[in-house]
């Protein structure tokens, strides 16, 4: 039974999601591919007003500048407002983009490589995830799929401290937990 509903800006999104989010969320939680960014909002909204249902809204950043991303996701927050007739919604902004959850630690991004890196090196990976996978790993979806597909759950519980991803099992422990145990 779908509770919430989770809307990325593309597959690969919605792939790494899927690998990385606790069973106990997906189960309720239906995981959606807005199609780029703006069709991701307006997919967000029309759910929100049409479904009535919760929605967790995942966007790249497409930055690391603060205030740009901070008024980015006020403008989203609004949109998807004025959509919601009281049904909770967040929008969740991985910075610069979702790929980051791979960088996040060096351990895991070593691993996921298969080699060592130097601090230097874990800074670039820090800075543009999804260039310096594809450089080291080949275009997209591909390195996608290699990297899932490498991950085990040691690693899998790691990526999962990254602050983006606890924040949305936050949310939806509070959307979809909540009304499972109600």
């Amino acid at each position: 039974m779908t509770l919430a509903y989770l809307v990325t800006e593309d597959k690969s999104d919605v792939d790494i999601l899927n690998k990385l989010l606790p069973e106990r969320y997906l189960t309720n939680t239906q995981l959606v591919v807005g199609g780029g960014k703006y069709s991701a909002q307006s997919l967000a909204g029309t759910i929100l007003a049409v479904k009535s249902m919760p929605v967790a809204l995942v966007i790249d950043a497409d930055t690391d500048d603060e205030s740009a991303i901070q008024e980015k996701s006020e403008l989203v927050h609004q949109l998807l407002y004025q959509a919601s007739p009281g049904i909770p919604f967040k929008v969740f902004t991985a910075v610069p983009e979702l790929e980051a959850v791979f960088c996040y630690q060096q351990s895991v991004l070593e691993r996921i490589l298969n080699t060592s890196i130097n601090e230097l090196t874990w800074q670039v990976a820090r800075q543009h995830p999804k260039a310096f996978l594809t450089k080291n790993l080949g275009q997209e979806p591909l390195f996608i799929e290699r990297i899932l597909s490498s991950l085990d759950d040691e690693m899998i519980q790691l990526l999962q401290q990254h602050p983006l991803i606890q924040e949305l099992t936050e949310f939806l422990d509070s959307v979809v937990c909540s009304e499972v145990f109600a």
